[in-house]
């Protein structure tokens, strides 16, 4: 049989057919449909989760908890002297298969407020607890396009005792107890996205302030607040006097700290110095690891074990076990409406290859072959299965938009809200087909098994 002759035999079939398959291929679109829906919103659950809130191609470590000190303690500004990643750690860990770089990171290690946001908002806001940390500049070259990330120190200016000796937005950075000290351009920050979204869609909205876009805080230029170095409201730093640096920022990074500022790692490890003491600059408060892939992180936490260090945060781990799961589970679901599909395609093509006994009978006495018989009820399977898994994703991506719909209608905002839930990549869309096919192709195995093993001559005789 040529192509031509099998192109009008699958034709005709499906038309005289149509009911009969378009019943039986209404389970296969069901189930596509179901597929494609779960397999978009967990594709896009993952991207948001894994690509924006915890990136799963990096781990942060730190050292390993230990006993906290008492209220007291932290009030008169006393204690141990902070748990560190020393610089041998570090390189240990660079050495480890997988591992593309390591950037170490220093937290505070004595209290401050910081004051700020005229420029953006209209009126100062502060907060009289601020949480920050230093960075390795390389880990965020990316994001501060335009602004050196760096010690403002590194180029100091003339010597001062005020910031009004200085010219040109610096200030007289003069650490406690110097006599004099040097103008200082200010000090480079970059916050998180986390950090801009929960003033957006929570502290703005209460305290009925205008929120703040992304775009605005890239591309401004001189957005400045102070810190209010060694005071805050939980007591006074260990050593040194409150003091008073600018800060601009300029720009935002998922590898910025969610709560607090990032600055370079030379800036705290000057502060750190100068408000704790040297202990507290010699070595790392945590260091993150990026990997090439997500599977080297084990091997990458297990070293970091040996050198007494565990991963700060084991969200991004869990959420993808449970994106995962919950993939599992829903695809599972799809599966059975598939299976259920698949043997309705049976029932349909073992009772069609029944009516067309007599046919069959007789395009076989005309010469056909059980191939020829073969290939024409399997074509028709394909067809039918294709075209109930491409209306399947039709289907999936209609109710894609009315999810979408509802949830910029109806749902609160929240950080991270997407645009959309769902993702569509191309693979998907013609997967669905082929999946559609090729379960009407295995219910329709027995029909078709069945159409050329048939004997012509009991097929015309016995109708």
């Amino acid at each position: 049989m040529n192509g031509a002759g099998l192109l009008r035999l699958v034709s005709w079939e499906l038309k005289r057919s149509r009911g009969a398959l378009a019943t039986a291929s209404f389970g296969i679109l069901a189930g596509t449909a179901a597929l494609t829906f779960f397999l978009a919103l967990g594709l896009q659950a993952r991207a948001v989760l894994l690509g924006q809130v915890f990136p799963l191609d990096r781990v942060e470590l730190e050292p390993a908890a230990r006993p906290e000190p008492g209220l007291l303690t932290l009030l008169v500004g006393g204690g141990r002297t902070p748990a560190g990643v020393r610089q041998e750690s570090v390189d240990r860990l660079a050495q480890v298969s997988g591992v593309v770089a390591v950037y170490p990171k220093l937290r505070f290690a004595f209290p401050s407020g910081a004051f700020g946001g005229t420029e953006l908002i209209g009126r100062e806001i502060g907060t009289h607890e601020m949480l920050a940390e230093g960075i390795d500049p390389a880990l965020i070259a990316k994001d501060v396009q335009g602004f050196a990330f760096e010690d403002p120190l590194e180029k100091p200016g003339k010597a001062c005792t005020s910031d009004e000796e200085c010219e040109g937005g610096r200030y007289c950075e003069l650490p406690s107890g110097a006599p004099s000290g040097v103008c200082s351009d200010p000090v480079p920050v970059v916050v998180s996205p986390y950090l801009v979204e929960l003033f957006n869609r929570g502290l703005a909205p209460a305290h009925g302030l205008p929120p703040v876009g992304m775009t605005l805080i890239q591309k401004a230029k001189g957005i400045t607040f102070r810190f209010q170095l060694g005071a805050s409201m939980m007591g006074r730093a260990k050593r040194g006097t409150m003091r008073n640096a600018r800060a601009r920022v300029v720009g935002i990074s998922a590898n910025a700290m969610d709560l607090g500022a990032t600055l370079p790692i030379g800036v705290v490890r000057r502060w750190n110095q100068e408000f704790y003491g040297a202990e507290a600059a010699v070595s790392y408060s945590s260091v993150v690891v990026r990997v090439e892939r997500p599977d080297k992180v084990a091997e990458v936490i297990r070293q970091a074990s040996e050198e007494g260090l565990v991963p700060k945060d084991n969200r991004a781990r869990d959420v993808s076990v449970l994106i995962s799961g919950v993939m599992g589970l829903l695809s599972l679901v799809a599966g059975v409406m598939l299976a259920v599909a698949s043997s309705s395609i049976a029932y349909t093509f073992r009772v069609l290859v029944n009516e067309r006994r007599t046919e069959i009978g007789l395009y076989r006495s005309l010469g056909a072959t059980p191939g020829d018989m073969a290939m024409w009820w399997l074509t028709v399977a394909v067809v039918v299965g294709g075209l109930g898994g491409g209306l399947g994703v039709v289907v999936a991506r209609g109710m894609a938009l009315g999810v979408d719909w509802l949830g910029h209608e109806k749902l609160p905002d929240f950080p991270f809200k997407p645009t959309t839930f769902f993702q569509f990549p191309w693979w998907m869309v013609g997967g669905a087909a082929l999946f559609g096919a090729g379960f009407a192709l295995l219910g329709a195995l027995a029909g078709v098994r069945r159409a050329a093993a048939m004997d012509p001559a009991r097929a015309l005789l016995d109708p």
